[in-house]
């Protein structure tokens, strides 16, 4: 079960989740379970993302 603001990585490829809204069930991706990165984890793989409508 995901819970709100939890951050899952997967580990075969490197795909960032965030759950916005949470739910039954578990994060899959390249055929494997993602896992759950810790807070500070998370702050860090997110600064480095690019942003939406930016240059």
């Amino acid at each position: 079960m995901t819970t709100k603001s939890q951050v899952f990585k997967c580990k075969a490829c490197g795909a960032i989740v965030a759950v916005i809204t949470g739910g039954k069930g578990e994060l899959t991706c390249c055929d494997q379970k993602m896992v759950e990165v810790t807070p500070d984890k998370a702050k860090k793989l997110i600064y480095g993302m690019s942003r939406p409508g930016s240059p």
